[in-house]
């Protein structure tokens, strides 16, 4: 349910009711109950939302796990604080579990506060990150996708001044051919092509104005070559969107937050979904933050939460029957 005093329940609930979650795909909320009902009241929203047992949840469209850890009379004020940040923290935790023991096949995320966890005592910059140490994953990659992008970064929640020092060849290959495996499972993609930007406007221009095109991401490159990665750059990132945009490419590897995520979200948040590869479950979630200027007005978007759920879905279809359907095949197939 993301944090408890953002837009999260609300944009929720609009998933619960939408058209555009395949008719076969069941949801599982988890969340605070109290803040849900709360939220529907308000919305105006006649969905039942009954509280079941995590090991026994039914057979309905949709269902909710309650935590019971965010009483709806706290939603207000809404800022960041300790408490939601808490009660973030608990519902992302449990909805892992449940993904490792095997007892729902996806993850979706609504949207956390980074101030509030940090709040509540998390060292994890945000999800990608947490997710990573919940899971023991070595290596976990943040991909944004969009309608015609997908970016991966090599560094996240990194300050611009602390990117450089934070880049190596060995990282950004890593993040290459983790990009390239996950577009093969999970996006149906056989021979994937990735461009990867360079870090310094035009590409350093020979040096001019920065060298860690030649110093780092070439050598990077050469090392995902070796691994069977179509693979090209280092590219200048004013021009190397528009030529994945075309179709030129079937991602991009980003080095820095802002590099790749600007380009992504210019299409619109409500189609922008946040992709953590790398792990050993499936995870999507909404490509904004918790809104918190909004939130309880009913004028938050659903959009990527839907097209985060879609993706979810389609993601799990591919890992059981892979190489036999395209990415959006059977989100938008004749539904029975």
């Amino acid at each position: 349910m993301g944090d408890p005093r953002g837009i999260g329940a609300e944009i929720t609930l609009k998933a619960l009711r939408s058209s555009r979650v395949p008719a076969n795909v069941r949801l599982l909320v988890i969340g605070s109950l109290a803040v849900l009902r709360q939220e529907a009241e308000t919305l105006g929203e006649s969905i039942d939302l009954a509280p079941v047992d995590e090991a026994d949840w039914g057979t309905d469209r949709a269902a909710v796990l309650d935590l019971d850890n965010f009483p709806a009379r706290m939603v207000q004020p809404r800022r960041p604080d300790a408490a939601s940040g808490r009660a973030s923290l608990q519902y992302i935790e449990k909805a892992v579990a449940m993904a490792l023991d095997g007892k729902v096949d996806a993850v979706v995320t609504c949207p956390i506060s980074k101030e509030a966890i940090a709040a509540a005592g998390s060292p994890f910059p945000g999800h990608t990150e947490m997710l990573a140490d919940l899971t023991g994953a070595e290596r976990a990659v943040m991909l944004l996708v969009s309608a015609d992008l997908r970016v991966a970064l090599v560094t996240t929640h990194v300050a611009l001044r602390d990117v450089p020092k934070a880049l190596t060849a060995e990282e950004i290959a890593r993040t290459v051919v983790a990009l390239a495996e996950g577009l093969r499972r999970f996006f149906g993609i056989a021979s994937p092509r990735i461009a990867v930007c360079g870090l310094n406007p035009h590409c350093g221009e020979g040096g001019l104005f920065g060298d860690e095109e030649a110093k780092i991401v070439a050598p990077a490159v050469d090392e995902a070559r070796k691994q069977d990665v179509i693979v090209s750059g280092p590219k200048p990132a004013d021009t190397v969107f528009v030529q994945a945009a075309r179709g030129e490419y079937d991602a991009v590897v980003a080095l820095y937050h802002d590099q790749g995520m600007i380009p992504v979200k210019l299409s619109g948040l409500a189609h922008v979904v946040n992709v953590t590869l790398g792990l050993p479950i499936i995870r999507t979630g909404v490509g904004h933050g918790t809104a918190y200027d909004i939130a309880g007005r009913g004028e938050a978007d659903e959009g990527s939460l839907v097209e985060a759920i879609r993706l979810a879905a389609s993601m799990t279809r591919l890992v059981h029957q892979p190489g036999k359907i395209g990415i959006w095949d059977i989100l938008d197939a004749p539904r029975g």
